[in-house]
C-alpha cells in the first residue's frame, strides 16, 4: 500500500472513530433523574422485582394509564389533568421505562406486565378500575382485561400492539438496532439525542407538534441507567400470541387510533373492533401512533364521553 493511500485510510478510520465516540452517551444516575423528573405525586413502591414508579392524582373511580414502548407516564400528560377532576388516575412507568427502569429479572413479557398490573392494584386494595393503555401499554391492557374480567370496569384502548408487532421496525433505528446482533450492544453506549428525535417524529403524525420538551425528556430517561439494556431484553421478548384474548373481553371497550399512525396500521382498528364485543372505534385522521399525547384535549374528550355515557347507561 502506497504512504499516500495508507494515510489516508489511517485517517478516515481515526474520523470513524472520533464520529463514534461523539455520539456514546453515559447512563445517567437514578437519582439524578428523579431529582429532576418527579412530581409531586410521584410515588414508589417494590412490585415483581421492579422499583415501581407511579404517580396518584385525583379521586374518584380509579384510572390505570399505560403507556408504550421507549415511552413513560408523561405521555398521558394531556389526558391526567382532564381526568383528575372526576378519577382517580394512577400512571405507571413500567419496569424497563422511565423512572422505573430496570427490574430484577430483565423479564419484559406481556404475561410479566400483567401479572404486575395485578399487583399494583392489589397493593393498593383497588377491587376494580378502568384500564387505559397505548401501544404496548395497549396489549398488557386488553390482556389484563380478558384474564381478570373481574377487575376491569372499562378499557380503553390507543393503537395497541397484538396484530402487528409494532416492534418489527426498519422505519425505526432504535428498534432495529436493539434487534440486530451485531449492532444491540452497540445501543448501550451509541444513542445520541437525533435517534430519539428521529423516532418521535415517526410516532406523530404532525411532527410540527412535538417540543424539544419531550425529545429531552425522552432522550434523558433512554439513558437512566439500566434502561437501554431492558429495551434490548424487551425488544428481543418474543410474547405468546394472545390476540385469542380479545374475544374474552368483557368490559365495555373504546378503541382510539390515529389514522396517520406508521407504527402499527390503521386498518388493524376493525380487527380489534370486530374482535370485542360491542367495542367502540374512533379514528383521527392525520394522527399518528400516539393520538392521546399529538390530540391530547380531542382524545380525552372522546374518552371521557366514552366513560360517561357508561356509566349513565349502567345507572
Amino acid at each position: 500500500m502506497k504512504t499516500r493511500t495508507r494515510r489516508m485510510v489511517v485517517a478516515a478510520g481515526l474520523m470513524l472513530v472520533a464520529a463514534t465516540a461523539l455520539m456514546i452517551r453515559a447512563d445517567i444516575p437514578a437519582e439524578e433523574l428523579r431529582a429532576k423528573y418527579s412530581h409531586p405525586a410521584s410515588k414508589y413502591k417494590s412490585i415483581a422485582g421492579a422499583n415501581l414508579h407511579y404517580r396518584d392524582e385525583g379521586q374518584g373511580t380509579p384510572i390505570v394509564l399505560l403507556h408504550g414502548t421507549a415511552a413513560s407516564l408523561n405521555t398521558w400528560d394531556g389526558w391526567a389533568t382532564e381526568l383528575s377532576k372526576n378519577h382517580r388516575v394512577l400512571r405507571l412507568d413500567l419496569p424497563g421505562f422511565g423512572l422505573t427502569g430496570r427490574n430484577a429479572t430483565d423479564t419484559y413479557s406481556i404475561d410479566y406486565y400483567s401479572d404486575l398490573l395485578l399487583h399494583f392494584l392489589d397493593s393498593l386494595q383497588i377491587e376494580k378500575a378502568h384500564i387505559a393503555g397505548s401501544s404496548l401499554g395497549g396489549q398488557i391492557a386488553y390482556d389484563f382485561a380478558a384474564t381478570h374480567p373481574e377487575r376491569v370496569q372499562k378499557l380503553i384502548l390507543v393503537s395497541p400492539t397484538g396484530v402487528t408487532n409494532a416492534n418489527d421496525k426498519s422505519i425505526s433505528m432504535p428498534f432495529l438496532m436493539a434487534q440486530t446482533p451485531l449492532l444491540k450492544l452497540s445501543l448501550k453506549y451509541i444513542t445520541p439525542r437525533f435517534i430519539v428525535e428521529n423516532s418521535l417524529r415517526e410516532v406523530y403524525g404532525d411532527d410540527s407538534k412535538l417540543t424539544d420538551q419531550a425529545i429531552s425528556l425522552s432522550h434523558d430517561m433512554l439513558l437512566r441507567e439500566g434502561n437501554r439494556e431492558a429495551f434490548i431484553a424487551r425488544m428481543n421478548t418474543q410474547d405468546t400470541n394472545n390476540l385469542h384474548k380479545l374475544a374474552q373481553v368483557q368490559a365495555p371497550t373504546l378503541i382510539l387510533w390515529g389514522e396517520a399512525d406508521a407504527w402499527v396500521p390503521a386498518t388493524n382498528a376493525r380487527r380489534f373492533q370486530q374482535s370485542i364485543k360491542g367495542a367502540q372505534l374512533i379514528t383521527y385522521p392525520g394522527a399518528g401512533h400516539i393520538p392521546m399525547e399529538e390530540l391530547p384535549q380531542e382524545t380525552v374528550q372522546d374518552a371521557l364521553q366514552f366513560l360517561g355515557y357508561e356509566l349513565a347507561r349502567l345507572e
